[in-house]
């Protein structure tokens, strides 16, 4: 019975997906399931730093890259159902980084205290300074 739960565990081991187990960020670019759900669950989060806002933009990028390929060889193939598919996908990974980071400087314009390294005296004093 050991044995038999030992050899289950091993086999689901090995049924887990390569690029899951790499912890890769990146959804499967062919796997129109895997970019729907990314594109929906980070649209859906906030970012909580300018830092986690552009990895998470680069992440995008990367996406965005690896779909260029598929436009390039759906171009050759004359498949433009394809290429709508890679446009589609792009537009809307696109749309979401200038939102995220319209959020994000919106977020450091608004906060601006906390990013700066002046103290508040500083502040005044250069705007006096400066009229």
């Amino acid at each position: 019975m050991v044995q038999n739960s030992k050899h289950a565990a091993k086999h689901r081991v090995q049924d887990l997906d390569e690029k899951y187990l790499a912890c890769d960020p990146l959804p499967k670019v062919e796997d129109e399931k895997d970019i729907t759900t990314f594109i929906t669950l980070w649209k859906e989060t906030s970012d909580a730093n300018l830092k986690e806002a552009i990895d998470n933009c680069q992440i995008a990028e990367n996406v965005i890259q690896s779909m260029q390929d598929i436009s390039g060889e759906a171009l050759s193939m004359y498949e433009k159902s394809k290429l709508d598919w890679c446009r589609d996908y792009t537009d809307q990974l696109r749309e979401i980084e200038l939102r995220k980071f319209n959020e994000i400087c919106a977020h450091i314009l608004e906060y601006m205290e906390v990013h700066t390294k002046l103290s508040s005296k500083e502040i005044d004093a250069n705007k006096k300074n400066t009229n």
